[in-house]
């Protein structure tokens, strides 16, 4: 009895590369809808595709953050340096830092675009000029650099829940390396990595699998 909207209904399925045929033809029949799967979704104003390569929502960053360059560019001779400063980071810091925590270990070709978009950001608060060397600007503005902000979050979220000023549900993940016998290594403060295994799965669903309405999963 559940009815869909499917100009609002999306599927996607994340896969890797070299799986990615096997589910191209995939879609879901749900009464009188039927549901096709897209490349890539957008959920909380982020781009997921289906990979996970995160290059559609690199390319919107990049977009929206040129586009707001460009008009502060405009009206940078009438407006004062603090004032420069406060609307790029209103304006553009704000697309870089919004959900960056995802681009953790993703390819550097991907994150020299978004490290582009700031260099373009700190010239146009300094005035210099595109021969001059970015990082003494950056160290002014006291800007990290783009590849080093999602780790700098990661590692603030550590400590925080390593001195439970986090939330319960992320001081669970962090685990603590308790040796099985006594090292020297168990005072380092040392934190174990989980490890996951996956294995791949073929998925088949028609409308007559799907569990009745109000079936609650445990």
């Amino acid at each position: 009895m559940l009815k869909l909207n499917q100009d609002k209904t999306e599927l996607i399925v994340f896969s890797s590369n070299h799986q990615a045929k096997k589910t191209q033809d995939f879609h879901l029949i749900v009464g009188d809808s039927v549901v096709n799967t897209v490349h890539s979704v957008r959920n909380l104003g982020v781009y997921l595709d289906s990979s996970l390569t995160m290059g559609k929502q690199f390319n919107a960053v990049s977009r929206a953050c040129y586009y707001q360059i460009r008009n502060i560019g405009c009206i940078r001779q009438c407006i004062t340096t603090d004032t420069c400063k406060t609307l790029v980071n209103s304006l553009v810091t704000s697309h870089l830092d919004y959900g960056n925590a995802l681009h953790y270990g993703i390819l550097k070709l991907l994150t020299a675009r978004l490290q582009g978009v700031q260099n373009s950001a700190a010239r146009l608060i300094t005035r210099t000029r595109k021969r001059e060397h970015i990082t003494p600007v950056l160290k002014s503005l006291h800007w990290l650099p783009v590849v080093y902000i999602p780790l700098y979050k990661l590692l603030m979220y550590t400590y925080k829940a390593l001195n439970s000023t986090a939330p319960v549900y992320l001081e669970e993940l962090v685990i603590h390396y308790h040796p099985r016998r006594s090292l020297r290594s168990e005072s380092g403060c040392l934190l174990c990595v989980p490890k996951k295994r996956t294995q791949p799965m073929e998925i088949a669903v028609s409308a007559s699998q799907l569990p009745p309405c109000g079936t609650i999963y445990q």
